[in-house]
């Protein structure tokens, strides 16, 4: 089963939300599990970056992509100062390639950026998620001020609806915080699956909702 962690912007808490979910799984006796992060800009020679920080709480070696970049900018600026061209189904058929190789049962992908952060000219991680499939997406968002246009904005344009939308304390809290997920059940918006907080080590309401989609896969094949 592969599992599409996409963000309704930067620095929205998506590999604090990857890695808490790989920990998760692997407290629950998933042991068949492989975290990768291909896109990354702003890692350096012997820098593992997020890819390590997912690695490691999944329990394995980190495993670095072709697609590592030293600028910290947009990947695709990063891409193109190196002379790269970032092409989804390349990126795709390499995590595909990856998963089968060590036959993990769960992998988990976090996108670099928003769901909307440009690859190149025409494409975005939306293009590569859809690449990906068949996935499931878990939007991750801040519990803070904003949020509530964040996750409209990014759920009206996206090509299908998320499986699961996540919120996590990735900005210092204010006066909103703890209180987006009631309003945006409230208004419609979207139904929050889990809220993380600061410091948090723990995502049953995630893992148990993905085991349970693991499970539902594994009876249907």
């Amino acid at each position: 089963m592969r599992v599409v962690i996409l963000g309704t912007g930067t620095d929205v808490g998506k590999t604090y939300v990857t890695a808490c979910i790989a920990r998760g799984l692997r407290a629950r006796g998933c042991s068949s599990l492989l975290a990768l992060k291909p896109i990354e800009s702003g890692v350096g020679n012997g820098m593992t970056g997020d890819a390590g920080v997912i690695a490691a709480a999944a329990a394995h070696p980190a495993v670095l992509s072709p697609w590592r970049f030293r600028a910290a900018v947009s990947p695709h600026l990063a891409a193109r100062e190196e002379g790269v061209r970032l092409d989804p189904n390349e990126v795709a058929g390499w995590v595909h390639s990856e998963g089968e190789r060590v036959r993990s049962e769960i992998v988990l992908v976090e996108l670099a950026g928003g769901a909307f952060s440009p690859l190149g000219v025409g494409a975005t991680n939306v293009d590569l998620a859809l690449a990906l499939e068949p996935a499931l997406w878990l939007l991750v968002a801040p519990d803070s001020l904003g949020v509530l246009h964040d996750v409209t904005a990014t759920l009206l344009a996206l090509p299908r609806k998320p499986d699961a939308v996540l919120l996590s304390a990735a900005r210092f809290p204010d006066q909103s915080s703890g209180g987006n997920a009631a309003e945006l059940a409230h208004l419609g918006i979207a139904d929050v699956l889990e809220v993380l907080t600061a410091g948090t080590n723990s995502c049953d309401s995630v893992v148990e909702w993905l085991l349970a989609h693991s499970a539902y896969k594994s009876a249907h094949k």
